[in-house]
C-alpha cells in the first residue's frame, strides 16, 4: 500500500485527538499507517514537525468553518456572536488535545512551534477585533485593544471551565453568558467615556511577540501564501479560461499587496471573489487576515 503525506498526517491527527500529544509515540503513528517507522520520518524529520503540520491543518479548518458559519450567520449580531462561540467551543473542545494543548506543549524552544502559535494567535486577536467591531460598532474605538484582550481572557476561561468542570457547563447557556456581560461592559465603558488603558501598540506586541523582525515575517508568510494560491491556480481542473480570470485577480491582489498604503477595501473584494472557489477558499481567508493585520 502506498502511504502519502496526508495518511501520515491523518493518524496523526486522529490519534493526537484521542489521546495527546505527548502520550502519542511515532511508532504508533506509523503502525496505524502500516508502514515502518523510518517512512514516518521521510516526510517529518521529527515528532514537532509532524505535530506543527497537524496543527496547522487543524487551525485552517477552525477558520475555514467559522468564516463559512459568518457567511450563513442569520439574527441580531450578538446572536450571531453566540453562533460563533459555541462552534468555538465545541471545535476546541473536540480537538482540545490539538487546539488547547498545543500552545502549552514544552516545546517552545522549537522554530517551527514558536512561529505557528505566534501566526495563529494573530490570526485568533484579529478575528476577535472583527467581531467586535461588527457587533458594537463604532462606540467601541475609544477603547477597543482592551475589549479584545477583555474578550480573549474572558474566551480562554470559560472555555477552560467548560472542558474542566465536573458539573458539565452548557455551551450555549455560557456563551450568551459571555456576550451579556460583554454589552453590559460596552455599555458601562461607552456612557462613562473610557479611553481604555491600552493602546494598538499593546495589541501589536503581544500578537507579535516572539518575533524579532515582525515585517520580514509576515512579507514571508505573505508571500508563502501567494505561492501556495498561484500553485493551486496552476493546477486547476475547472478549463483554462477560469484558470486565467483567477490569475488575473491573484495578479492585480499581489499589486495591491505591494502598495506603500494597500487599500483594505480593495484586498477584501478581491480576496472575497477568490473565496468563492472552495479550493482557494481556506489560502485566501489567511492570506487576506495575514495581509489585513
Amino acid at each position: 500500500m502506498s502511504v502519502t503525506k496526508q495518511d501520515i498526517i491523518y493518524s496523526a491527527s486522529k490519534m493526537f485527538k484521542e489521546k495527546g500529544y505527548l502520550a502519542t509515540s511515532i511508532q504508533e503513528i506509523a503502525q496505524d499507517c502500516s508502514i515502518a517507522k523510518g517512512s514516518v520520518y521521510k516526510y517529518f524529520p521529527s515528532k514537532e514537525d509532524l505535530l506543527c503540520e497537524v496543527f496547522d491543518q487543524c487551525q485552517l479548518a477552525y477558520f475555514d468553518q467559522a468564516e463559512r458559519l459568518k457567511d450563513i450567520g442569520t439574527g441580531s449580531p450578538q446572536e450571531r456572536l453566540v453562533d460563533q462561540i459555541v462552534f468555538r467551543f465545541q471545535y476546541f473542545m473536540e480537538y482540545r488535545h490539538i487546539m488547547v494543548d498545543f500552545i502549552d506543549l514544552p516545546i517552545t524552544q522549537y522554530e517551527t512551534f514558536r512561529k505557528l502559535r505566534n501566526h495563529v494567535r494573530e490570526r485568533m486577536m484579529e478575528w476577535h477585533r472583527s467581531w467586535l467591531v461588527e457587533v458594537y460598532g463604532h462606540r467601541i474605538k475609544p477603547f477597543l485593544w482592551d475589549l479584545i484582550f477583555i474578550y480573549r481572557a474572558i474566551l480562554k476561561d470559560y472555555l477552560q471551565r467548560v472542558i474542566s468542570e465536573e458539573n458539565l457547563l452548557s455551551v450555549e447557556d455560557t456563551a450568551w453568558f459571555i456576550v451579556d456581560k460583554m454589552d453590559a461592559l460596552v455599555n458601562h465603558m461607552s456612557k462613562s467615556g473610557s479611553n481604555g488603558l491600552l493602546g494598538k501598540s499593546a495589541y501589536d506586541t503581544f500578537i507579535h511577540s516572539g518575533s524579532n523582525d515582525w515585517n520580514s515575517e509576515k512579507e514571508r508568510i505573505t508571500e508563502e501564501l501567494l505561492g501556495r494560491v498561484i500553485a493551486i491556480i496552476e493546477a486547476w481542473k475547472g478549463g483554462a479560461e477560469r484558470r486565467k480570470e483567477l490569475q488575473e485577480i491573484v495578479q492585480l491582489l499581489n499589486s495591491e499587496i505591494a502598495q506603500t498604503e494597500p487599500k483594505r477595501s480593495v484586498i477584501q473584494a478581491l480576496c472575497a471573489y477568490l473565496e468563492q472557489e472552495k479550493d482557494l477558499r481556506s489560502s485566501v481567508i489567511q492570506l487576506k487576515q495575514t495581509v489585513l493585520l
